[in-house]
Protein backbone atom coordinates (compact mmCIF):
# COMPACT_ATOMS: atom_id res chain seq x y z
CA UNK A 1 0.00 0.00 0.00
CA UNK A 2 2.91 2.08 0.57
CA UNK A 3 3.83 2.01 -2.98
CA UNK A 4 0.52 3.39 -3.88
CA UNK A 5 0.99 6.67 -1.74
CA UNK A 6 4.35 7.29 -2.88
CA UNK A 7 2.90 7.25 -6.95
CA UNK A 8 -0.01 9.43 -5.99
CA UNK A 9 2.58 11.99 -4.36
CA UNK A 10 4.94 11.47 -7.28
CA UNK A 11 1.70 12.33 -9.49
CA UNK A 12 0.30 15.09 -7.34
CA UNK A 13 4.15 16.64 -7.48
CA UNK A 14 4.19 16.27 -11.28
CA UNK A 15 0.91 17.99 -11.64
CA UNK A 16 2.52 20.75 -9.62
CA UNK A 17 5.22 21.10 -11.92
CA UNK A 18 3.29 21.30 -14.56
CA UNK A 19 1.09 24.33 -12.96
CA UNK A 20 4.49 26.04 -12.15
CA UNK A 21 5.59 25.79 -15.53
CA UNK A 22 2.30 27.12 -17.28
CA UNK A 23 1.71 30.28 -14.88
CA UNK A 24 5.74 30.86 -15.61
CA UNK A 25 4.92 30.57 -19.27
CA UNK A 26 1.83 32.81 -18.87
CA UNK A 27 2.65 35.63 -16.95
CA UNK A 28 6.23 35.85 -19.04
CA UNK A 29 4.47 36.11 -22.10
CA UNK A 30 7.04 36.75 -25.04
CA UNK A 31 9.33 38.50 -22.87
CA UNK A 32 12.94 36.91 -22.24
CA UNK A 33 12.90 37.15 -18.81
CA UNK A 34 14.05 34.80 -15.72
CA UNK A 35 12.29 32.91 -13.53
CA UNK A 36 13.91 34.82 -10.42
CA UNK A 37 12.92 38.02 -12.20
CA UNK A 38 9.37 36.93 -12.72
CA UNK A 39 8.67 35.64 -9.16
CA UNK A 40 10.11 38.88 -8.27
CA UNK A 41 7.17 40.51 -10.06
CA UNK A 42 3.97 38.35 -9.74
CA UNK A 43 3.19 36.76 -6.16
CA UNK A 44 1.48 34.57 -6.90
CA UNK A 45 4.31 32.53 -8.14
CA UNK A 46 6.09 32.71 -4.91
CA UNK A 47 4.27 30.39 -3.41
CA UNK A 48 5.61 27.99 -5.60
CA UNK A 49 8.28 26.25 -3.96
CA UNK A 50 10.21 24.55 -6.99
CA UNK A 51 10.26 27.83 -8.77
CA UNK A 52 12.97 29.01 -5.36
CA UNK A 53 15.53 26.13 -6.31
CA UNK A 54 15.78 27.17 -9.87
CA UNK A 55 19.62 28.32 -10.59
CA UNK A 56 19.23 32.30 -10.99
CA UNK A 57 20.18 32.69 -14.48
CA UNK A 58 17.63 30.26 -15.69
CA UNK A 59 15.24 32.26 -18.11
CA UNK A 60 11.10 30.77 -18.21
CA UNK A 61 11.68 29.63 -21.90
CA UNK A 62 14.88 27.34 -20.14
CA UNK A 63 12.92 26.50 -17.11
CA UNK A 64 10.51 24.69 -19.80
CA UNK A 65 12.88 23.19 -21.81
CA UNK A 66 14.26 21.64 -18.63
CA UNK A 67 11.11 20.42 -17.15
CA UNK A 68 9.70 19.37 -20.24
CA UNK A 69 13.02 17.37 -20.60
CA UNK A 70 13.54 15.92 -16.77
CA UNK A 71 9.31 15.01 -16.50
CA UNK A 72 8.89 13.57 -20.05
CA UNK A 73 9.46 9.90 -18.18
CA UNK A 74 7.23 10.42 -15.72
CA UNK A 75 4.00 9.17 -16.08
CA UNK A 76 4.81 5.89 -18.00
CA UNK A 77 7.30 4.94 -15.29
CA UNK A 78 4.22 5.51 -12.99
CA UNK A 79 2.07 3.60 -14.90
CA UNK A 80 4.84 0.12 -14.50
CA UNK A 81 4.67 -2.51 -12.21
CA UNK A 82 7.65 -2.09 -10.46
CA UNK A 83 8.89 1.75 -10.05
CA UNK A 84 12.37 2.70 -11.75
CA UNK A 85 13.43 4.79 -8.42
CA UNK A 86 16.63 5.43 -10.21
CA UNK A 87 15.08 6.96 -13.74
CA UNK A 88 12.41 9.09 -11.79
CA UNK A 89 15.24 10.64 -10.19
CA UNK A 90 17.98 10.38 -12.47
CA UNK A 91 15.82 12.25 -14.96
CA UNK A 92 14.96 14.93 -13.06
CA UNK A 93 18.28 15.91 -11.74
CA UNK A 94 20.04 15.79 -15.09
CA UNK A 95 17.70 17.94 -17.02
CA UNK A 96 16.37 20.05 -14.16
CA UNK A 97 19.27 20.57 -11.87
CA UNK A 98 22.12 19.20 -14.10
CA UNK A 99 24.65 22.04 -12.64
CA UNK A 100 23.24 22.67 -9.44
CA UNK A 101 23.90 20.50 -6.80
CA UNK A 102 22.88 22.77 -4.36
CA UNK A 103 19.48 23.07 -6.11
CA UNK A 104 19.25 18.92 -6.48
CA UNK A 105 19.91 18.42 -2.44
CA UNK A 106 17.11 21.38 -1.83
CA UNK A 107 14.71 19.17 -4.29
CA UNK A 108 14.79 16.08 -2.78
CA UNK A 109 15.07 16.91 0.55
CA UNK A 110 11.93 18.79 -0.26
CA UNK A 111 10.30 15.32 -1.99
CA UNK A 112 11.49 13.05 0.59
CA UNK A 113 8.71 14.22 3.19
CA UNK A 114 6.51 12.39 0.83
CA UNK A 115 8.61 9.94 -1.27
CA UNK A 116 11.41 8.60 1.47
CA UNK A 117 13.65 6.78 -1.26
CA UNK A 118 13.72 9.63 -3.85
CA UNK A 119 16.99 10.70 -5.07
CA UNK A 120 18.59 7.40 -3.23
CA UNK A 121 21.55 5.53 -4.82
CA UNK A 122 21.84 7.44 -8.28
CA UNK A 123 25.27 7.49 -9.39
CA UNK A 124 27.35 10.36 -9.57
CA UNK A 125 27.40 12.14 -12.63
CA UNK A 126 29.33 15.01 -14.64
CA UNK A 127 27.35 18.30 -15.82
CA UNK A 128 27.87 17.08 -19.67
CA UNK A 129 25.64 13.66 -18.73
CA UNK A 130 22.93 16.46 -17.82
CA UNK A 131 23.43 18.33 -20.92
CA UNK A 132 23.59 15.36 -23.03
CA UNK A 133 20.66 13.90 -21.64
CA UNK A 134 18.49 17.16 -22.23
CA UNK A 135 19.55 17.17 -26.02
CA UNK A 136 18.62 13.64 -26.25
CA UNK A 137 15.51 14.18 -24.45
CA UNK A 138 14.80 17.24 -27.49
CA UNK A 139 16.21 14.78 -30.05
CA UNK A 140 13.37 12.20 -29.41
CA UNK A 141 16.29 9.87 -28.13
CA UNK A 142 14.98 9.40 -24.58
CA UNK A 143 11.83 7.21 -24.80
CA UNK A 144 11.37 4.95 -22.34
CA UNK A 145 10.21 1.08 -22.62
CA UNK A 146 6.47 1.88 -22.42
CA UNK A 147 6.70 3.72 -25.88
CA UNK A 148 8.87 1.02 -27.48
CA UNK A 149 5.65 -1.33 -26.29
CA UNK A 150 3.15 1.11 -27.96
CA UNK A 151 3.72 0.00 -31.42
CA UNK A 152 1.46 -1.73 -33.28
CA UNK A 153 2.21 -4.76 -32.79
CA UNK A 154 2.52 -4.77 -28.97
CA UNK A 155 -1.09 -5.82 -28.48
CA UNK A 156 -2.63 -2.75 -27.47
CA UNK A 157 -1.58 0.86 -26.25
CA UNK A 158 -0.75 0.12 -22.90
CA UNK A 159 -0.77 -3.92 -22.67
CA UNK A 160 1.63 -3.76 -19.30
CA UNK A 161 -0.62 -1.60 -16.94
CA UNK A 162 -0.24 -3.10 -13.27
CA UNK A 163 -3.91 -3.42 -12.82
CA UNK A 164 -5.10 -4.45 -15.55
CA UNK A 165 -4.59 -8.34 -15.91
CA UNK A 166 -2.83 -9.91 -19.19
CA UNK A 167 -5.40 -11.82 -21.44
Amino acid sequence: MKDAFERRALLLHLGAVLDAMDKLLAYSGDRAVTVHELVAEHRALASLPLLRLVPTEVTTHGFAQRVSAAFAVWPAELLEAELNHERLAGAVRDALFAADGDGWRAYVASLKQEVPWFGDGLPPRSTEAGVLSTAAHRAGKSRGKQAEEASPGAGGIYPSWPWKPQS
